[in-house]
């Protein structure tokens, strides 16, 4: 005499575990981010003698990064820090500016030296990286770096799903097992 109920909780389990290893592991997905960083400008050096523009089209909602380093061309004993501006504007702020109203910048300071420079695009266009040196009576040699960390999202397989089909499959051996070997009491 077998006890029934063991023997079919532990088949059902046996089935689930061996559906879950051989056929949901193909169904059930998981969504995962993965940063790729992009070089726009690995590395570009230009003289700025007044004013400097480069203009980048980017993608939009990325984290955009890099470095400025802005050096003094011929040295000389006059103090001449502070008269650097480097700033980053979309289209929009880079016409406010050229026609001398107030742009608003995504990133904006007067660092001179090196520095590292980080700020989000709202929208894929043309941004404006601005170099102003017209208050400086020396010119300024400057190294831009210029890149973006894109996050892309992709669905793959869940492989969390195959252990536990694992699981079930050894539980449901066991009890099914159970089942076969343990004898029903008699009572009389």
């Amino acid at each position: 005499m077998v006890l029934l109920k063991p023997i079919l909780l532990g088949a059902l389990l046996l089935c689930v575990g061996v559906l879950c290893v051989t056929v949901l592991g193909q169904y059930v997905t998981a969504e995962v981010q993965e940063v790729q960083r992009h070089d726009v400008e690995p590395h570009v050096e230009f003289m700025v003698g007044d004013v400097k523009e480069k203009e980048y089209t980017l993608p939009g909602s990325v984290s955009v990064l890099g470095t400025v380093d802005v050096t003094q061309e011929i040295p000389s004993n006059e103090s001449d820090s502070g008269n650097f501006h480097f700033m980053v504007l979309d289209n929009a702020n880079y016409q406010k500016w050229s026609s001398s109203s107030q742009p608003d910048p995504l990133f904006s300071t007067d660092n001179e030296g090196r520095f590292n420079y980080t700020f989000t695009t709202p929208a894929a266009g043309v941004y404006h990286f601005v170099f102003d040196n017209s208050n400086s009576p020396s010119k300024k040699s400057v190294v831009l770096t210029v890149e973006y960390d894109e996050v892309l999202t992709s669905r793959v397989p869940d492989t969390r799903i195959i252990p536990v089909g694992y699981v079930l499959m050894v539980l449901g051996a066991l009890v099914f097992v159970y089942g076969l070997v343990k004898k029903p009491q008699v009572h009389w």
